[in-house]
């Protein structure tokens, strides 16, 4: 799981470069990658109790559901990874030595 957080992190860095934002664009930023996970969440949750999961038709669907959902948790968990990469960069992180 980590490596594909570290994957994500490179292809965001090779399509938007390095970024250094405001702790509150960043936060928008955040928000709208986890409004992503929670849509394909909720898709997902209605999706289950409208259809039968167990029809074979239905089976595949539902585990692509969930793959999306887990992208876009990747891709989440690469955005705050990369929140913390531009706080230390740009020094706003407390260190132990600033105590």
């Amino acid at each position: 799981i980590l490596n594909e957080i570290k994957k994500e992190r490179q292809r965001q860095d090779a399509k938007w470069g390095e970024q250094n934002h405001n702790l509150v664009e960043w936060m928008a930023i955040l928000t709208e990658e986890v409004g992503e996970a929670s849509k394909e969440a909720l898709e997902y949750h209605f999706a289950s109790k409208e259809l039968n999961e167990q029809l074979p038709e239905n089976k595949e669907a539902f585990r692509l559901k969930l793959q999306l959902l887990r992208m876009e948790l990747v891709q989440t968990a690469a955005v705050a990874v990369s929140i913390i990469e531009s706080m230390e960069r740009n020094q706003l992180l407390w260190t132990k030595e600033d105590k």
